[in-house]
This record gives structure tokens, C-alpha cells and sequence, in this order.
């Protein structure tokens, strides 16, 4: 069942969202062997979530219906123009047109239903109530081992295998492109007498430009990796941790009381994009799905330092740490996006090494 119920949506055909739900099922068994020394647990899990509104689907669905309407991160919008034409052309002949005969008029240029422009809701209401549904599973295994051979060492190891799966994609998406694609590419600027689809005016995309790099080459991945495993997705990552008391190793009063450890973290490589089909110079126009733009797997230690003692004869107990994250780094700059001819075009910043040092005190 839904856990959060969602409010009020409408699809691209303006059909009522259904409501998400989602369905889920885990299984593992544990081991505990040697009197508690070591303990292992595996763990299996699958969630799906239905019709959800987070994915893609929902970003497309936005993206595509910025060709015919307006949209904040777009100025491309068809009945935007249509609405310039026919007012300006009425004024021209001394008229100024109703809502309704300009709403009626720019329904008939665009080819689009009246029911698009009579909607209750504001224009920002409608941008954000417009979305498509997706299915989305998550599926895995966690494999847990913790090892203490004695009261001085403990050690922990955690491997985890992890998949991110659009298992069903919306459907709506297409048949809008395949309604309105013909629609686009007929009309006609009755200002400038060329081609709407492709006319930039003034910006830096034409709205065929638009649709080939932000809705047709992004959709086209998705599709090609429906029920695929994301490549975005770093599918194993493993954890070692370990520490020691010195306590086991020699009875000097200084040494006994302190604590040392450390931490090695790995994780897979991950996609950051994808090659485009064509190469340069040549315009890139399609992305290819099965040539994914990787971020190498990453390796990251952590270390740290403990001393134990007590305070104020002995009424107090004291525990000063140093730990420092990241031992390996000296900070950077790590790709997280790239063109399709590889090239970067998004980082983070990975901060260096940090040192951290707490007290803490038992009263």
C-alpha cells in the first residue's frame, strides 16, 4: 500500500495519476558461531516501487510538455508563440480577442484540445500537477561478517551488491511524441514564414534542438535500459573496519590505555554518461546505451586513535579520539557528468583529509 499517499496529478493526456504504491520482500539467514566470536549474516532483499512519480518518466514528461506550453526551464513553448500570432494579429486589425477566442485559436494552431487552456488550476499549478508514472525496483543482497577473537580486537566486514531497475517505463511519453512530433514540424511562423520546430529566436536552442538533446536522446536510454540494471548505480561497494585495544598486546600503564583502528571503503565504478552514437566533428545527436561514461571504482581509508583514562581521582572517565577520514585524499575534483564524447561537465568537491578530535567524558 502507499505510505504517502500523493495528491492530485494529471498525465500528459491529462488522465488522473494513479496513486504509488510499492511491494517488497526480504530473506537471509545468520550464523553465530564460536561461543558469539564470529557472527555472519546474509541478507536478500527486492522493493518495487508502482507509479511512482520520482523517476524519470516524471522529468521527461516535463521536459516534453515545455515544447507545447510554457515552462521555467524553457522558452520553446508552441502555444506561447500561438498566443503572440494571434494577438498581435488581431491588434493589428483594431481587435482584442476574449480569453476564450484566444485560447480557442491557439487550441487550433497547436492542434491540442481546449480543455489544455481551461484547466482551473494557475500556470505554475499546472506545471508542477503534470507528471507520468514509472515502476522502479531495487533489488540486492548484504552480506554482514563481524569477527572478535578476543575482549582486545573486533573486526567488521560488509559486502553489498545493489541494482536499481526501471522495470516499466510510461508509455504516455511516446504517444505524445509520436501525436505531436508531425504537429511541430508542420507550423509555420506566419511572422518570420520559417519553421517553428527549428527557429531559435534569439535563444540558444531552437525547440528541435531541445528535443533531440533534453527528451528524445535521454528517452531513448531509457528505454534501451528498461528492466536493465542503472549503470549510475555503483553496484558493489565493501567496508573493513577493524580495532585494537593495546591493552592485548603489553600491561605498560601509558600503552594499555590506548586504542588504534582503521577503515579501508570501496566502491564500483559508476556511469556518469553516456558515449554519443556519432563521433566528433560530427554533431552528436543520439546517446549510445550501451557505451556508459565511467567513474573509476574509489578506495577511501579512515584511521583513528583512542586513549582511555580517568580524571579527578579517579571520579571522572575520559576518552580523547583522533580520527582522520579520508586519509588518502588531498582534495579534488571529481567528475559526476560528461558529454557525450567524454568530456566532463559537472564536478563535486571531495574535500581533503579530515581530522576530527573528540572528548568525551563520564561523570
Amino acid at each position: 500500500d502507499s505510505f504517502q499517499p500523493a495528491g492530485y496529478a494529471v498525465g500528459l493526456f491529462l488522465q488522473p495519476l494513479p496513486n504509488p504504491t510499492g511491494k517488497g520482500k526480504d530473506y537471509g539467514f545468520a550464523l553465530n558461531l564460536f561461543d558469539g566470536k564470529l557472527v555472519a549474516r546474509v541478507n536478500r532483499y527486492e522493493t518495487t516501487q508502482i507509479d511512482t512519480r520520482n523517476g524519470s518518466a516524471r522529468t521527461l514528461a516535463q521536459r516534453v510538455r515545455s515544447l507545447d506550453f510554457d515552462a521555467p526551464y524553457s522558452n520553446v513553448g508552441l502555444t506561447v508563440r500561438a498566443r503572440e500570432w494571434v494577438t498581435n494579429a488581431a491588434a493589428a486589425q483594431g481587435r482584442t480577442l476574449t480569453v476564450d477566442q484566444i485560447n480557442q485559436q491557439v487550441a487550433g494552431i497547436a492542434k491540442l484540445d481546449v480543455a489544455y487552456f481551461t484547466r482551473r488550476e494557475s500556470r505554475n499549478e499546472q506545471n508542477s500537477l503534470v507528471a507520468e508514472t514509472q515502476d522502479v525496483t531495487a533489488k540486492g543482497t548484504e552480506f554482514e561478517l563481524n569477527y572478535n577473537p578476543n575482549s582486545y580486537w573486533t573486526a567488521k566486514l560488509n559486502v553489498t551488491e545493489t541494482e536499481s531497475i526501471d522495470s516499466k517505463l510510461a508509455p504516455a511519453i511516446t504517444q505524445w511524441i509520436a501525436q505531436r512530433l508531425p504537429v511541430w514540424q508542420s507550423i509555420i511562423d506566419p511572422v518570420i514564414g520559417r519553421s517553428w520546430f527549428t527557429e531559435r529566436y534569439g535563444g540558444t536552442t531552437s525547440a528541435a534542438q531541445f528535443f533531440a538533446s533534453s527528451v528524445n536522446a535521454p528517452l531513448a536510454v531509457a528505454t534501451a535500459n528498461q528492466g536493465k540494471s542503472r549503470p549510475q548505480i555503483r553496484k558493489y561497494r565493501a567496508n573493513l573496519s577493524t580495532s585494537y585495544r593495546l591493552a592485548g598486546l603489553s600491561d605498560h600503564a601509558l600503552l594499555k590505555r590506548f586504542t588504534v583502528g582503521g577503515a579501508l571503503r570501496w566502491e564500483d565504478k559508476g556511469a556518469i554518461g553516456y558515449y554519443g552514437v556519432q563521433r566528433l566533428p560530427a554533431i552528436i545527436t543520439e546517446l549510445d546505451p550501451s557505451r556508459p561514461i565511467y567513474d573509476k571504482a574509489r578506495v577511501y581509508a579512515d584511521t583513528f586513535v583512542a586513549y582511555r583514562t580517568r580524571l579527578f581521582s579517579d571520579k571522572v572517565g575520559a576518552t580523547f579520539q583522533l580520527n582522520v577520514r579520508n586519509l588518502q585524499e588531498g582534495g579534488r575534483l571529481q567528475a559526476i557528468g560528461a558529454f557525450p564524447d567524454g568530456t566532463p561537465n559537472g564536478y563535486r568537491i571531495v574535500d581533503p583529509r579530515q581530522f576530527i578530535l573528540t572528548a568525551t567524558f563520564d561523570l
